[in-house]
């Protein structure tokens, strides 16, 4: 795990570095190489223009690079794809330099219609040479980084142990693939299978650790990020059984090429150790979508949370005076990767309501809920507190709703796939929340785990938007809550 937080810190010092040189190499080749006879100036202070602004502008590419997931593994991926995503960044922040820095020309050319005005020879060369100079430099820094990296991996520093899922041909395969691609950073930590008489047993060189009811504590024991699903059946549910054992854990699940017959769905291709392996229980949303997801997680949090704060003082203060108990409710919820947290809501039931019933959900004319509550249920003011949980990050504005940990082990049993709900980061609202009623029942909770599917499949900023429109409607309307 260090040598993956050093490599981040590494490439995103090389980042500054290629950032500001690449500033100061276009300057100079304006200025004082004499290319540009305009703007030659032998007697520029380069000094000058060291101050805040230049703070801002390396902030402003480090978030461009953010955004377009320039910060993840790509040490594994081609180089070629990862010259096209830095080209990506650096063509839309050069438009974006070009943006901020002409204000006043964009205005005369919307007055003058005078494309002359705005595209003149002079800024054209700057920001051509600008962007070249930029292209060049963060790709250098960054095709460094990774090609030192597997020199590292080569001798075994920083490697991350990987678990093979089935001791057969097939995993014996995988490990030459993996002996023969030392350079990727991973190292066999063992086999599992299925069959309990081969636990202990070596298999190309590696001894078998369990069986599919081990993996969450082998995983956890021996901090494995990755596993790779060998063909073990040509059956479906043997596939299943591995993944329901995956889904309290934070893994990787790759499988080999060869099985994809018995799993529906979209599945993204990855190459690793030569091979495609199809990536399972995967974040459909691309890395920068996912940043801009998290950071409009914070912000309208932030937002409801402060402005609306005099609002809810005053639900709050309704509440505790109109029925004793605690004007919040906390309760136990499972979250992403089946780790359990604190959820917290405006409490819209009487207190102990479930003394006697245990664990039930709600109904139309549930008794238990308060007359105060019955109001903050159908116009959801109940969830406020919630985006406390999504400042923390165990909750986000958009996502399938966190279940109760009793529910959890009944739907993981009746319901196929409901491991990939548990991998999702839950919301305060989902595309179950605006497409059908509050729950229930147990089949209600089945049939929007069918939406919360959907929405796996169809993560995108796009869709989170149009679900928080359709929330706004639901609030108004009422419709959605009982």
């Amino acid at each position: 795990m260090g040598i993956r937080i050093f490599e981040k810190l590494l490439t995103l010092l090389f980042d500054i570095i290629a950032i500001n040189v690449a500033f100061f190499a276009t300057a100079w080749l304006r200025y004082a190489s004499g290319l540009f006879p305009e703007a030659y100036n032998p007697h520029i202070d380069f000094s000058s223009y060291f101050n805040p602004v230049l703070l801002l502008w390396n902030a402003m590419w480090l978030l461009l690079f953010f955004f377009n997931g320039l910060y993840r593994e790509w040490h594994k991926e081609s180089r070629l794809d990862e010259f096209i995503v830095i080209a990506r960044a650096v063509l839309f922040g050069t438009l974006l330099i070009c943006l901020l820095t002409s204000a006043q020309q964009i205005i005369d050319l919307v007055h003058t219609g005078n494309l002359g005005v705005f595209f003149t020879r002079t800024k054209i060369a700057a920001l051509l040479s600008y962007a070249g100079c930029m292209l060049f430099f963060a790709t250098a820094s960054r095709f460094t980084i990774h090609s030192f990296l597997p020199l590292l991996f080569s001798r075994g520093i920083g490697v991350s142990k990987v678990l093979i899922v089935g001791a057969n041909d097939s995993g014996e395969r995988l490990v030459k693939e993996i002996h023969a691609y030392a350079k990727l950073g991973y190292r066999v930590a063992g086999f599992i299978d299925d069959d309990g008489r081969k636990r202990g047993i070596l298999v190309g060189g590696y001894r078998v650790l369990g069986t599919y009811s081990d993996l969450p504590s082998i995983v956890k024991r021996e901090r494995i990020p990755a596993i790779i699903v060998a063909h073990v059946s040509d059956s479906a549910n043997e596939i299943m059984k591995v993944l329901n054992y995956c889904g309290d854990i934070t893994v990787t699940v790759y499988m080999v090429p060869s099985l994809i017959d018995v799993i529906t769905g979209h599945l993204k291709t990855h190459q690793v150790f030569g091979i495609p392996l199809l990536v399972l229980l995967q974040d459909h949303m691309p890395g920068w979508e996912a940043q801009i997801k998290r950071l409009m997680d914070i912000t309208v949090s932030l937002g409801v949370l402060t402005l609306g704060a005099p609002v809810w003082l005053l639900v709050a203060a309704i509440i505790r005076l109109t029925s004793p108990g605690p004007v919040v409710y906390s309760q136990l919820r499972v979250g992403q990767n089946g780790k359990n947290f604190t959820m917290y809501k405006f409490r819209s039931m009487y207190q102990d309501a479930e003394k006697r019933s245990g664990p039930a959900w709600a109904s139309e004319n549930d008794p238990r809920i308060t007359p105060v509550g019955r109001f903050i249920r159908k116009t959801r003011l109940d969830e406020i507190p919630q985006f406390f949980n999504v400042l923390k990050g165990e909750m986000s504005l958009v996502g399938p709703r966190p279940e109760r940990p009793f529910f959890v082990e009944q739907l993981k049993l009746e319901i196929p796939w409901y491991v990939r709900r548990i991998k999702m980061k839950p919301g305060i609202t989902g595309w179950a929340q605006v497409k059908h009623k509050y729950d229930a029942s147990i089949e209600d909770v089945k049939q929007k785990v069918m939406y919360d599917l959907y929405y796996f499949e169809n993560m995108s900023i796009k869709l989170d938007i149009k679900i928080i429109l359709r929330t706004f409607l639901v609030v108004f309307t009422g419709k959605g809550a009982h």
